[in-house]
């Protein structure tokens, strides 16, 4: 391994805030202070969403968005008839895989619900006109299988504007959405790709007005009753650097079911040159029943976009908790750091054999304890092997976007959304690509020898969703067989 380079020095202070603070918070609660237009209703308000009104607790007839899967579009509203659905939720033994995205002409957000074996779509729920799926996250902690599910506006969700939390469980018994709680609909946009999931705790990096100034911050919420999610205040100092990563273990290595876990919160500093090199810098931020901040510590240099991930299953190789790291250098040569939570500073550099510009996403696959990342103008996605660096190349033949691993087929899923339209009319062969879902098997007969082949039989997901998030059915704990 490579030698660690330590930050030198410089803490990053914030002002933290015990979870007694929530006691002034009540149902229905929203961030104080906040003067942000609701993006959801086009003006000024901060009343619901059209569709999400009430709560599961109360018994009212309120619309509730996919409270029935009857119809075969499955829109959003339909009536929900009271009591407490979905609270008797078992571990799950399959796994699911739900895209938030618009439809083939972007004039609705959907949500897609995928079976990962076949690619059969399971459910397919349109939003109420003017909204968007803004992030999605699971939680598979015992007695949870819930969805956090953004909806905002529009896709990002822009940063000087609200959305609303809704906790969904889906029955794949019946395959129809509950939804548990929406208590929250003045919440900070998430940004995409930064929803951290620790045990009763959610978090994901936002932005807030500072005298009027749009700025950005670490949203944190309370999740120990997904029926009445609360949020958390928490301040985070940004005078050292951009926030660009979040990532997140749950617990500790002492207990892993504690409250919380370690966030691990990128910052990028001391960026200069052609192209532009910054440096990554990682704050622990331990979240429990109070919120410490650690020192943060210095990763390595990058260009363009830092890729980083959480491990989360247990395998025979991997017994401690890990946070892993794709940057790529000046000279686009990519590595690979491997940390605990709490030490960025005893990182670990194993060096990939790939050479890319343009990182896009990362995924852990852990039951093959390997790296999977994408790059954009590469076209290309990328496998690397944790614990020697060997790697292995597949042409995607488009833009390398989103990427997830899928636990119980073991797969890699990885998403492609058209930038145009032009698919619709384009002639065969001339080499334009539709959206696309598509399974990758990475296999691997040793630590050194990876191949990363499409998955095509018996595969047949659907080709009019055009995906801008993803999140997959993830068991806590799950163990790698």
């Amino acid at each position: 391994m490579a030698g660690k380079k330590k930050h030198s020095g410089r803490a990053l202070m914030a002002v933290s805030v015990s979870v007694l603070g929530l006691i002034g918070y009540g149902a229905g609660c929203s961030l104080p202070n906040r003067t942000y237009v609701n993006d959801l209703d086009g003006g000024g308000g901060t009343g619901d969403v059209t569709g999400m009104g009430g709560t599961s607790t109360t018994g009212g007839t309120s619309p509730k968005a996919g409270s029935s899967g009857a119809s075969e579009a499955g829109e959003a509203g339909v009536p929900n008839t009271g009591g407490q659905p979905g609270m008797d939720r078992p571990v799950p033994t399959k796994g699911l895989i739900v895209i938030g995205g618009t439809a083939i002409d972007q004039t609705k957000g959907e949500i897609s619900v995928i079976q990962p074996v076949t690619g059969t779509e399971l459910k397919k729920e349109m939003l109420p006109a003017g909204t968007q799926i803004a992030d999605i996250a699971y939680d598979g902690a015992a007695m949870k299988d819930v969805w956090y599910v953004f909806i905002g506006g529009v896709f990002p969700a822009a940063p000087d504007k609200v959305v609303a939390l809704e906790v969904r469980y889906f029955d794949d018994t019946t395959n129809t959405w509950v939804t548990l709680s929406n208590n929250l609909t003045t919440l900070p946009a998430p940004v995409p790709g930064t929803l951290t999931v620790l045990n009763d705790r959610l978090a994901y990096l936002s932005h807030t007005l500072v005298a009027g100034v749009v700025t950005p911050t670490l949203t944190v919420l309370d999740t120990s009753d997904v029926l009445n999610v609360q949020v958390i205040p928490y301040n985070v100092d940004t005078s050292q650097g951009s926030l660009v990563s979040l990532i997140g273990t749950r617990g500790s290595a002492l207990d892993p079911n504690s409250i919380g876990g370690t966030l691990d919160l990128g910052i990028s500093e001391n960026c200069a040159g052609t192209p532009q090199v910054c440096e990554l810098h990682e704050l622990p931020i331990a979240v429990g029943s109070s919120i410490v901040d650690g020192a943060a510590h210095i990763i390595g240099n990058y260009q363009g976009t830092p890729l980083a991930a959480a491990g989360r299953a247990t395998t025979a190789r991997q017994t401690t908790l890990q946070d892993f790291f794709v940057l790529s250098d000046a000279t686009s040569a990519v590595s690979l750091y491997i940390t605990t939570p709490d030490a960025p500073e005893g990182a670990n550099h194993v060096p990939a054999p790939q050479s890319v510009t343009d990182l896009a996403s990362l995924t852990i696959a852990d039951c093959q304890t390997l790296g999977i990342f994408t790059a954009t103008s590469e076209n290309s996605l990328y496998g690397v092997t944790l614990d020697f660096g060997a790697g292995s190349t597949l042409s995607l033949g488009r833009q390398g976007q989103l990427v997830a691993y899928e636990p119980f087929s073991k797969d890699i899923i990885a998403t492609y959304n058209p930038p145009t339209n032009g698919f619709e009319t384009a002639p065969p062969g001339s080499g334009v690509v539709g959206p696309e879902i598509t399974a990758i098997s990475a296999t691997s007969t040793s630590s050194t020898n990876l191949t990363l082949p499409f998955r095509t039989a018996g595969w047949v997901p659907p080709t009019t969703v055009r995906a801008n998030v993803i999140a997959t059915r993830f068991p806590v704990p799950f163990t790698c067989k």
